[in-house]
């Protein structure tokens, strides 16, 4: 049999097969990232964590660093398998077109707002607003009605209740003082919510989540109890707020007095010399109800509140 490769042939095989080899070659790659997108693991939307500085507020020097310093270190549990950091301005069209549809989609989990006044003209007069008023009141339905309502918030004191409750199921009644988790309620916790993950296919890989479960659930425990001796000390206040129709809303954690949090995330204000400076001492923190995708993971907000205790406190 005559192979040998001579102009003329491989003229002919650069003529009529070339396209047949390009198709293939598109194919395979095509099935391939199919394939790896299959088998990938993709996070729900609880295993997010979008955190949001809202009018008035701008990232500090570490704001762009947050997925890198809070996943797999001190703040968040293995479950948490993304996370970032995003400003908004209401008063910039883009921003608040953004933030909508980041709502819309059900993302967020909390909010930084600041508690300053500002002035505002409305028609000929200037009015004092207060950004933490203006953000609770845009969450509220039927504002000053009997029938009102809000939603988009969780309310807080109503949040450690519940967190309580499900500390209590893992560590027993007396769960402020026993730090050792059951294992049964361990392993129920873990399988529903990462039964079907991908992470976890064979029996080794769902013991090895069921250990990392256990790790997050004790943490969690240290995480809250921080956080509500913070609160118990003054070091952090609620911040509620009533509506003309009589109904109180708690949905605003004040953590301005984190020593260094201006590091993180920051307003601007005038010292007594008129110079700009950065504070934080009026900032608070809400977290979004997101419906049905507000799972039990919805209390790592207090891991960030805690994180944010240990990495910029004093």
């Amino acid at each position: 049999m005559d192979a040998k490769i001579t102009k003329s042939r491989l003229a002919n095989f650069l003529a009529y097969d070339w396209l047949k080899i390009l198709v293939a070659v598109g194919l395979v790659v095509a099935a391939l990232c199919v394939f790896f997108t299959t088998v990938a693991t993709r996070p729900r939307t609880d295993q997010t964590f979008e955190l949001y500085a809202y009018t008035g507020l701008r990232g500090g020097v570490d704001s762009a660093n947050f997925e890198k310093n809070a996943l797999g270190k001190d703040c968040f549990s293995y479950d948490i398998l993304e996370a970032q950091f995003e400003a908004f301005d209401q008063f910039d069209m883009y921003a608040q077109t953004a933030y909508v549809a980041r709502r819309a989609a059900k993302q967020g989990k909390a909010v930084f707002i600041s508690g300053q006044d500002y002035e505002m003209t409305e028609g000929t007069e200037t009015v004092v607003k207060n950004h933490l008023e203006d953000f609770i009141v845009d969450g509220i339905t039927d504002y000053g009605e009997p029938t009102e309502y809000c939603n988009p918030y969780i309310e807080l004191p109503a949040m450690a209740k519940e967190c309580e409750a499900y500390l209590a199921k893992v560590f027993g009644a007396q769960w402020e003082q026993n730090d050792v988790p059951d294992d049964a309620a361990v392993r129920e916790i873990f399988l529903a919510r990462n039964g079907k993950d991908k992470r976890f296919r064979t029996s080794a890989q769902k013991e090895a989540g069921v250990a990392l479960e256990r790790a997050r659930l004790v943490k969690l425990r240290t995480d809250y109890l921080a956080v509500r001796e913070a609160c118990a000390s003054g070091l952090f206040s609620y911040t509620p707020y009533t509506s003309p129709a009589g109904k109180t809303y708690t949905v605003a954690l004040n953590i301005g007095k984190i020593t260094r949090l201006s590091e993180f995330v920051y307003y601007d204000a005038e010292d007594e010399t008129g110079k700009t400076v950065r504070r934080a001492d009026d900032i608070h923190l809400v977290a979004f109800y997101n419906g049905s995708d507000s799972t039990d993971l919805r209390f790592e907000f207090y891991s960030l509140v805690h994180w944010l205790m240990q990495r910029y406190g004093s």
